[in-house]
């Protein structure tokens, strides 16, 4: 089961009429906000898009997160999409979600993450460029391939998306073990997505990636990381360590400060004396 992580929810939610629109299709909506990559305004309305617009299948991907059935699932999103919660368009292998006024990436002031100031800023610069322009729903049953062709057309590229600048890179890392093609699952999609939920920036997370790959191979030279997930925990722990370093320097450069304040206060007092004195002796 991947680790659990904190994501933002209004408490608006709790009010009667949700409850009366939502009934239990409330987890599968907050799946969709927890699993929320980006977000993008379209018409005045933000979007959260969810796992980077990767088509999603009932049956594999969706059901067994909840061990309910399909049409469990179809009535879920029935709801949802009929009350203007969530929208999704239908593509080749699956369904595309998307969530209506997203506010998973709202700013934070959290302490943990403020020293990472100039890569939080690039992450937020490419959360805010990202422009998807999802055409609006003509007939649910029918929406195919015209639909992932627009969504195709519009969205980010691998230059500017965070997620997929991560997937990319453990393709590459995961292919070079193995000796043939790999390609990430949706349980790998949703490990990444956690870590970008945590504020861990996209440059650290690929450097980390890397690092983690490297002393893998070392100590298993003959097997392969199969999950991301793994990779997660790795990324987590050691982004926590270097925090916790960064933290520690800052702490250090305060307190010698104030050391030497310390130490320079005698002298001070008596230049403050002296000039008493020249002053008004």
């Amino acid at each position: 089961m991947p680790e659990s992580y904190p994501f933002p929810m209004y408490s608006g939610l709790l009010e009667p009429e949700h409850y009366k629109k939502i009934g239990s299709a409330i987890w599968l909506f907050l799946w969709c906000v927890s699993s929320t990559t980006k977000e993008v305004e379209r018409d005045g309305v933000n979007w959260g898009i969810v796992l980077g617009n990767k088509p999603l299948k009932i049956k594999e991907d969706i059901a067994p997160l909840f061990d309910v059935s399909e049409k469990t699932i179809s009535r879920w999103i029935k709801d949802l999409e009929n009350n203007g919660y969530i929208k999704t368009t239908r593509a080749p292998h699956g369904l595309i979600f998307s969530v209506k006024k997203s506010k998973k990436f709202i700013k934070r002031t959290d302490k943990n993450v403020s020293s990472q100031d100039s890569d939080k800023t690039k992450m937020s610069i490419l959360l805010e460029s990202d422009q998807t322009d999802l055409s609006e729903r003509t007939d649910k049953n029918v929406r195919c391939n015209k639909d992932i062709t627009e969504i195709n057309k519009n969205t980010t590229t691998k230059e500017n998306d965070p997620i997929d600048l991560i997937a990319e890179k453990y393709i590459d890392l995961r292919t070079m073990q193995e000796g043939k093609a790999v390609y990430p699952t949706t349980k790998d999609y949703e490990a990444i997505a956690q870590i970008i939920a945590r504020a861990v920036p996209p440059v650290q997370i690929i450097k980390l990636l890397e690092q983690c790959f490297e002393e893998y191979n070392k100590r298993n030279p003959n097997g392969s990381i199969k999950a991301f997930s793994y990779c997660e925990k790795y990324i987590l722990d050691h982004h926590a360590a270097l925090q916790a370093k960064e933290d520690a320097k800052k702490l250090a450069k305060r307190k010698g400060r104030v050391q030497s304040v310390k130490k320079n206060e005698p002298a001070n007092n008596l230049l403050d004396k002296y000039d008493f004195g020249t002053r008004f002796g």
